[in-house]
Formats: structure tokens, C-alpha cells, sequence
């Protein structure tokens, strides 16, 4: 199986093609760097450094018979969607439809759209189900919004089986202090940097909070049923960030902490039903998010170990 991962060097895209790898997929990745990194993926692959909007992209297509097309490719922080509107709608609607069209005129025989939680926006009755209203408040959550549209009339205009995954919160090692889900490792980084951590508003606000491995996990399952629609991927569970200070303190990572006003485009609470899903794959995340903080705890202490060795 032939499987191409846009944005495959990111957080969720390296896990995702990792997971592929490991059950015997050809993994291909078109990448721009541009958050990125090289060393995430250590395993055979081929790979395309630019963006994915770019017109280059077809000879690809032209080479190489794609089974699979994972679109993880994304600006995925809501504050930078706000202030370089443009920006943001080159990567997340421009490149979402070059992918598109690309994936449709080769005969790709499967699609998945990376989307978030952020499309339902400030949704005042968590946990949300898919039939809940789409009312995002950010650009981002808009962005992401118009590409499911555009996935859907792919699917029905050519045929293209589609597969759209709503994230909740996604988390784990390798993930950049920037992005709509960077408040994890946010706060690691002020911990062992001793610096003082901000909390945008009164520090109730609640995330469902996923691991990377069970994202992975969720999109190679569903392609290997050949899963089409729309579903959330998610934990039903929800954490506020007082609670998470909690827990780090517990782990030895006391945080000093700041108060500021809320940003905008930031929503109170967001947590995902993920029942659709479960019944139609069997699927459940395997880690809880306190698996999840000592699993990243635990790569950022070997990390360490490591650069004192070198």
C-alpha cells in the first residue's frame, strides 16, 4: 500500500506515517518544513519538501500510484490564523483542494481529512456529537469548517471515499509549543525552563485532551475499513488547565503561573462524544491522558539524558 502523508514530518503526520510504516505501507511525505522536522520520522520513505498548494505536486501523483491520501498538512495555530488570514487560507483550503483534485484525477482509493474541534466553536453543551452545530469562532476552526465542505462535495461530484476526522485536542511527544493544541507542551517547556507559564483567562477553561498514538491509531484503523464520513476522534473526557498544574506538580513540574485576559478566537470548553466512531470501528483510545503526560514526561526525561551524553 502506497500511503502519502501531507505534513508527514509535523507532530500528528510523523505518528501517523510511523503507524503506516509499521503495518508495511510505502509511506511518501510532502512537507514545507515550516513547522516540521526531519528527525521525527527515522524509518525508510520518500520524501517532497515543499508546499503542498504548490502546482509541482502532480508529477507525483504522476509517479507514484497513491492508495492512500492522508492530509495532516495544516497552519494549525488559531491566533496566527487571525492575524495572517491569508496565510492561513493558502495551507488550509488552497492546499487542502490541490490535494483534492490531485487525489480525485489519479484515483486514489482512499482520503482522509485532518479537521478539529474547533469547527463547532464555543458550543455551550459538551461532549459534542457530530449532528451538533458547526459555529466555529476562529479562523482556523473556519478554515477547517469550509475544507470539510469541500471534502464532502469531492466525495459526491467525484467520487473520491472520503474519511473526516474531527481531533479533539491532540498532545504528545514532538509536539511544538505552537498550534490550536499547544498548551501541553506549553507548559512543559515553562516547567523545565523554570519560567513562568500564562494562563489565557481564569484557568477553567476544559480541553479533550488525545494522544498522538491514538490518533494514529484511529486513521489506520478506519482506512483499513475503509471508513467514510464524518467522525470525532476523541477521549470523552475533559481537563481543565488548574487540573492539568495539578498533575505536573504531581510529576515534579511545578509551574509559576500568570493571568491575562482570554484571547480571541479561544473557546471555554470543548470536549467530543466519540460514540459514532466506536461503534463503527470498535475503536477506543488506548492511553487516558494521565498514560499520555508520563509517556510524554517520560521521552522528554530520555531526551535530556541524551543531549548530556552528547
Amino acid at each position: 500500500m502506497n500511503v502519502l502523508v501531507t505534513g508527514g514530518y509535523g507532530f500528528i503526520g510523523s505518528a501517523v506515517a510511523r503507524r503506516f510504516f509499521e503495518e508495511g505501507a510505502q509511506i511518501y511525505i510532502i512537507d514545507n518544513l515550516s513547522t516540521g522536522h526531519l528527525r521525527n520520522i527515522d524509518f525508510e520513505h520518500k520524501s517532497y519538501l515543499l508546499n503542498v498548494e504548490d502546482e509541482v505536486c502532480e508529477h507525483f501523483f504522476k509517479e507514484v500510484d497513491f492508495d492512500v491520501v492522508i492530509h495532516c498538512a495544516a497552519q494549525t495555530s488559531v491566533q496566527q490564523s487571525v492575524q495572517a488570514p491569508v496565510k492561513d487560507i493558502l495551507t488550509n483550503i488552497v492546499g487542502l483542494s490541490q490535494m483534492l483534485f490531485l487525489s480525485s484525477k489519479y484515483n486514489v482509493k482512499h482520503f482522509v481529512f485532518a479537521s478539529s474541534a474547533a469547527v463547532y466553536g464555543n458550543n455551550i453543551a459538551p461532549p459534542l456529537h457530530e449532528e451538533n452545530n458547526v459555529e466555529p469562532i476562529s479562523m482556523y476552526g473556519l478554515n477547517k469548517s469550509i475544507g470539510e465542505t469541500y471534502c464532502e462535495k469531492w466525495q459526491k461530484d467525484y467520487q473520491l471515499p472520503m474519511l473526516i476526522y474531527r481531533f479533539s485536542n491532540v498532545f504528545g511527544p514532538r509536539q511544538s509549543i505552537q498550534g490550536e493544541a499547544a498548551v501541553i507542551p506549553s507548559m512543559l517547556k515553562s516547567s523545565i525552563e523554570g519560567t513562568p507559564f500564562t494562563i489565557y483567562g481564569d484557568g477553567e477553561q476544559t480541553r479533550d485532551f488525545i494522544y498522538v498514538d491514538d490518533i494514529a491509531d484511529a486513521i489506520y484503523e478506519g482506512v483499513q475499513a475503509g471508513l467514510q464520513g464524518t467522525y470525532n476522534v476523541s477521549t470523552n473526557e475533559a481537563w481543565s488547565i488548574h487540573q492539568i498544574i495539578l498533575l505536573l506538580q504531581h510529576y515534579n513540574h511545578p509551574l509559576e503561573i500568570q493571568y491575562v485576559a482570554a484571547r480571541e478566537g479561544d473557546i471555554q470548553h470543548s470536549s467530543l462524544n466519540n460514540e459514532k466512531i466506536a461503534n463503527a470501528l470498535g475503536w477506543q483510545p488506548k492511553f487516558s491522558f494521565v498514560d499520555g503526560i508520563e509517556r510524554t514526561l517520560q521521552v522528554l526525561a530520555n531526551e535530556e539524558i541524551g543531549l548530556k551524553v552528547l
